[in-house]
């Protein structure tokens, strides 16, 4: 398998497209248990009905982001624009409902990040989550994605829950593996510098 993926690898050079980012796939099915809330919650997930908060949120997590291709996309049309074409194709082009994305805060009313929970043409989906860069490193991004579990399961009646993060970005696929789902496939995405 390693050589077929060497001579794809190759192909693609050749044809002008080195630049190579490894997605691992993560699936969520029911065995594995409703991920369980913090007791007491650290993280209060609401609905916010303003597409400009979600803009606003997702320029501020581009700091850092492990996401290799927010991170290109942010290099070439400028962090709002990307911001924007994000919120932009994740309510106009998934057929997911609007209603169930959120953002977490502390009790007290402090952002902490946020979710998309959504549907693509193969079901339910982790759209996008993300934490605001001061802060990473607390385990909020745990009870943010139980919460988007959560409200597939009741909202999408999902049976499977699936989600993609880089290889690289260790601490998304660790809150993945904490919270039930299982690494189900890796692939190759591929594009020109």
């Amino acid at each position: 398998m390693l050589d077929a993926l060497d001579r794809r690898r190759e192909e693609a050079r050749r044809a002008g497209l080195p630049a190579g980012v490894e997605r691992i796939r993560y699936e969520w099915t029911p065995r594995a248990g409703l991920p369980r809330a913090a007791a007491p919650p650290r993280v209060l997930c609401r609905a916010e009905p303003d597409d400009e908060v979600f803009v606003d949120l997702f320029r501020r997590v581009l700091s850092g982001t492990l996401d290799a291709a927010s991170r290109k996309e942010a290099a070439l049309l400028g962090a709002e624009a990307q911001a924007r074409g994000d919120v932009d194709f994740c309510r106009d082009e998934m057929p997911g409902d609007r209603s169930w994305w959120r953002i977490g805060r502390t009790p007290d009313g402090e952002i902490l990040g946020f979710v998309l929970p959504s549907r693509n043409q193969n079901g339910p989906v982790i759209g996008h989550l993300g934490v605001l860069p001061e802060h990473r490193g607390h385990g909020y991004a745990d009870e943010i994605l139980a919460e988007a579990t959560r409200i597939l399961v009741a909202g999408a009646d999902a049976r499977v829950i699936r989600a993609d993060t880089d290889v690289t970005n260790v601490p998304m696929a660790a809150a993945f593996a904490r919270a039930g789902y299982r690494a189900t496939g890796c692939r190759l995405v591929l594009s020109a510098p």
